[in-house]
């Protein structure tokens, strides 16, 4: 079933989203607008919601009130912390991901990768890293209007990172909007437009990355800017 459009200010938003689990609140009254066209960073100490935050967005599970409104999920694409890898070469991988592509384009997606060598391994033998690229290929070579990028360069190496990080600036600028969650505060400050602050299942704070990096409004902020 699609979901209705946002808002024309926000590419997507949520309103009042409440999880519970094993009598614990999850998420609690949680509102949000995903500004088109920029770089939202997701923060927050692990346990906050933020990954459960990016799969309600996405459309992955449901919550047990609120709403959500976002484009349609064919105009999305999400890159998990650890991609789930099928049984089948890199190359058939990445058609199953984004279809329909010229063997050229898919050529020159592993190239920019620096996956050219593997393109026929079995996808299921890519080190971590490698797999991570080819995840993060397949989603945009689809050039989605939405992505949702949740730790993607957690467990990488400096290289691997430096990549991720110039393919997200990329497809920002041509036109991707993207919402990331990250513990890393220097790739926050580096690629952030704007900043989303989850605590405790909430959102604690919003603004954009200059003012809340330089002058965090909320104690939960500080406290976490503070160690961070």
């Amino acid at each position: 079933m699609s979901r209705p459009a946002p808002k024309k200010q926000s590419i997507a938003s949520a309103a009042n989203l409440c999880i519970t689990r094993n009598h614990k609140r999850l998420l609690n009254n949680v509102s949000l607008d995903v500004e088109p066209a920029k770089i939202s960073l997701l923060l927050g100490h692990n346990g906050a919601g933020k990954t459960l935050l990016l799969s309600l967005l996405h459309g992955l599970i449901k919550a047990d009130s609120g709403t959500v409104l976002a484009p349609p999920r064919q105009q999305q694409r999400m890159v998990f912390q650890k991609p789930i890898i099928l049984r089948r070469s890199a190359r058939d991988h990445f058609e199953f991901l984004c279809p329909g592509l010229t063997e050229d384009a898919v050529a020159q997606w592993f190239a920019k990768a620096q996956l050219s060598h593997r393109i026929h391994s079995p996808a299921r033998q890519l080190s971590g890293g490698e797999a991570q690229k080819l995840a993060l290929i397949g989603a945009l070579a689809c050039e989605p209007k939405l992505l949702f990028l949740d730790e993607p360069t957690a467990h990488l190496d400096f290289e691997a990172t430096r990549f991720f990080e110039s393919q997200i600036r990329s497809a920002n600028k041509a036109g991707t909007t993207i919402l990331m969650t990250s513990h890393n505060r220097a790739q926050a400050e580096r690629l952030a437009d704007h900043i989303i602050f989850m605590d405790q299942g909430k959102i604690a704070e919003t603004a954009t990355a200059t003012t809340f990096f330089k002058t965090p409004s909320s104690a939960a902020a500080k406290l976490y800017l503070d160690h961070n």
